[in-house]
């Protein structure tokens, strides 16, 4: 019997021993284990702070307040392209067909003298060519820039690249503008009859509805033409070194 209660004392004693020895390694073990909540929640602060300055930084005010242009000439020749070209080869198209004039192509009024422009002259569709031109250029800008279409990536083609991404950019760019266009027909139909106006109205107002939705699809058709073909021709000039700006590596 007392041999037993030596045993039992004994098992006892090294059980408390053992206890003893491994609590402070748990109370070390899990008082670590704040510490690490503590790190892993500063890191995912940390990097949801960095997803949010990415998220600001690509964001569309940021693309208007901020824009990324790679070639500083660009804006200028989409410019040329969209308020010259594009609206002149417009009427030379519709001059061979004999298609009837855009309601936007008259000779230009003063109110004091009459016609600025006689029809006899020369140039007399110059001036509302390049008047409205100028409001399709305005339109491609905003659409450029909300698509991020000056980025290097928009019109670089160097180094194996594909043209998926030149033509992404575009899409993007001309679906921006076309919205704009629209928008601005209704603003121009609105302040035109004083009121927004339906079709069926009466002959007069059909007549102007169906006339405003042709020009409006010959202005989207050839400005998509003119400076679809343009930003190809400008891709294509980066698989040289020559067509390359100077102001970016074409292997980013």
């Amino acid at each position: 019997m007392r041999n037993v209660v030596i045993k039992s004392a004994v098992i006892l004693m090294t059980i408390t021993q053992a206890i003893a020895f491994q609590a402070p390694s748990s109370h070390r073990h899990f008082a670590a284990l704040p510490q690490t909540r503590n790190i892993a929640s500063i890191s995912s602060t940390s990097l949801y702070s960095s997803n949010n300055d990415d998220e600001q930084e690509d964001s569309i005010i940021n693309r208007f307040l901020s824009p990324k242009i790679d070639d500083a000439g660009l804006p200028l020749a989409d410019s040329l392209i969209a308020q010259i070209v594009a609206p002149s080869f417009q009427i030379f198209y519709l001059s061979i067909f004999h298609a009837p004039r855009p309601s936007w192509l008259a000779p230009l009024f003063n109110g004091n003298n009459g016609m600025l422009y006689q029809q006899a002259q020369y140039g007399t569709l110059v001036a509302p060519t390049l008047i409205h031109g100028a409001g399709l250029a305005a339109c491609w800008l905003a659409g450029a820039l909300a698509a991020k279409a000056y980025d290097s990536d928009a019109f670089n083609v160097s180094g194996g690249r594909e043209y998926g991404t030149v033509l992404t950019r575009i899409v993007q760019a001309g679906a921006f503008s076309t919205g704009l266009l629209i928008f601005s027909t209704q603003i121009d139909l609105f302040l035109e009859f004083g009121r927004y106006v339906q079709p069926g109205e009466s002959k007069e107002i059909d007549v102007r509805l169906l006339t405003a939705i042709v020009e409006l699809i010959n202005d989207v058709f050839f400005e998509a033409v003119a400076l679809t073909s343009w930003r190809i021709y400008r891709a294509s000039l980066t698989s040289k070194a020559e067509g390359r700006p100077d102001n970016y590596d074409p292997d980013e």
